[in-house]
């Protein structure tokens, strides 16, 4: 095994323990955090208003305030889109300096979620989780890794924080709140001091539920920067989207 296929074969195996040991925290989180019910802005109402303005030219809602108080009980009602495809890049930083981005094409379905992720150095990531499961491997390899898989899952392969993220930031942390258009979508946007030295700001699409934007910042210099665009829903039917390279079909979209 070469040293390139050590590096991914690590690689592989830390990204399977981070789901695993997601699993306990995801079940807990669910467990002991009830969401309370809060409606949502509606883009079909006959009289609404913008959240982002009026002339933003995006689809308008009954404008619900948003606070530090409520905004967590807000992005935990909004509907994610179910089934989608759309582009995720994620850059991460060291003193100001770019450290390399990862971009990802990402298609979703009815649970399942397959990321296809060029690294910084050029490599591709494939992953595939669905129906409590994580397939892994690379463009250029034959071993394909594959274990239990949390919800998180998904998120994990693609950079992303999730939803249990934002959730669970403690409402004290919580310096920010509001709409505001980002990538040219109307979003919540929330934003939190979570230490001394940290800052993190989230923007969760009103109209999609999806997250498009996140940044993380360590003493007042940006750390992590993440962005999605060109989301396109529903998914079509195109085959081959969620196979292994043995041809194993996992799900067909629609299905």
């Amino acid at each position: 095994m070469g040293v390139e296929d050590k590096k991914r074969t690590v690689m592989a195996v830390v990204i399977i323990a981070v789901v695993l040991a997601a699993v306990l925290y995801s079940f807990c989180l669910n467990l002991f955090s009830p969401t309370p019910h809060v409606v949502l802005p509606d883009p079909n109402a006959s009289q609404s208003v913008d959240p982002v303005g009026a002339e933003s030219g995006q689809p308008v809602g009954v404008v619900v305030e948003v606070t530090p108080q409520t905004v967590q009980s807000l992005i935990a009602s909004l509907e994610r889109y179910e089934s989608y495809r759309r582009t995720v890049e994620v850059e991460y930083f060291d003193q100001g300096q770019s450290l390399g981005t990862v971009t990802a094409q990402v298609w979703a379905d009815g649970g399942w979620v397959r990321s296809d992720a060029t690294l910084s150095s050029g490599a591709v990531e494939h992953s595939i989780a669905g129906d409590g499961m994580l397939w892994l491997w690379y463009e250029t390899g034959t071993k394909v890794y594959s274990g239990p898989a949390a919800e998180k899952a998904a998120d994990l392969s693609q950079r992303l924080p999730t939803y249990e993220d934002v959730l669970a930031l403690d409402k004290s942390d919580l310096t920010a709140a509001g709409y505001e258009e980002r990538n040219g979508q109307p979003c919540v946007y929330v934003e939190a001091k979570t230490s001394s030295a940290n800052t993190e700001r989230y923007w969760v699409s009103v109209s999609s539920g999806l997250l498009v934007a996140a940044e993380t910042e360590k003493n007042g210099q940006l750390v992590y920067s993440m962005s999605a665009q060109d989301v396109v829903s529903p998914l079509d039917r195109t085959e081959g989207i969620f196979t292994l390279p043995d041809g194993a079909s996992l799900h067909k979209p629609g299905e």
